[in-house]
This record gives structure tokens, sequence and C-alpha cells, in this order.
């Protein structure tokens, strides 16, 4: 079983809600015992390298699809990378906050519109979408 692993970015998490992520991650792979974790690699870190981190000290295999450039579209983008994460994992699961701190200075959104009418509220981020695109995923929300 392959699991993926995906959510926000690290300036969107607080130490709090870092802990509660590494958890929840931690979790799913005692629960799941998957043979592999799959991995965006977002070079703005957050849950990615979390689970790669945990994956990691843990001796479990990866397998990461880092985007080559920094943009949705193209070839080697962030569409691109998550639909190789969606395919490669059985389930994805993803991390998903419930509010952003009030340190964050990026874009913020009226919630997630990948998940409207599906999910409780919560931010808005690329994990969602992906999670969409594979067969079995779940969330948490932290």
């Amino acid at each position: 079983m392959k699991l993926g692993v995906v959510g926000h970015e690290l300036a969107k998490f607080t130490p709090e809600t870092e802990a509660a992520a590494r958890r929840a991650i931690e979790q799913a792979i005692d629960c799941f015992e998957p043979d592999a974790l799959v991995s965006g690699h977002c070079p703005l870190g957050g849950v990615d390298i979390f689970a790669e981190e945990i994956a990691a000290a843990r001796g479990l295999d990866m397998i990461v699809h880092a985007p080559r450039v920094q943009q949705w579209g193209g070839t080697g983008g962030y569409k691109w990378r998550n639909l190789k994460i969606a395919r490669d994992s059985d389930l994805v699961l993803c991390v998903a906050l419930r509010e952003l701190p009030d340190s964050f200075n990026g874009m913020r959104f009226d919630g997630c519109y990948h998940c409207a009418g599906r999910n409780p509220p919560h931010v808005k981020g690329g994990g969602c979408w992906t999670a969409w695109k594979c067969r079995d995923r779940m969330w948490v929300m932290i």
C-alpha cells in the first residue's frame, strides 16, 4: 500500500499545528502500515516535508515527486506533480488546517473551493485538489 501525504506549506503552521500535523501523519502510518510514502516535496516546506522526515526516521520507502518549476501548469509544475502523487498513491491523506495563523502573510481565500460542500470549512490548499484526484482519500483537520 502506498500512502500519499499532502497538505499546507510551512508558513501556514504554528508550532502547535505543526506538532498536530506530525502526529496525524504518524497515526496514519501506524494505522495503514504502508509499504511506501508518496510526497510532493513542497519547496515551501510543510506537510510534505513533515511526512518525508517521519518516513525517513522509520525507514519507510518513499516516492517523491518534487515540482520542477514553481507554477501550476505545464510539465513539471504543481498540477503535474499533484497528478503523479494521486496516481502513485493507493490512499491520499490530506492534512488541512481549519484556520490560518495571524502571522500568515500570503494569499487568503474564503475557505477551500476544492472542497465546497464536501468537507467541513478549512483553509484552501493544493492538497485538497490532489486528494480529490485519488480514488481513495481522507482528511485530517487540524
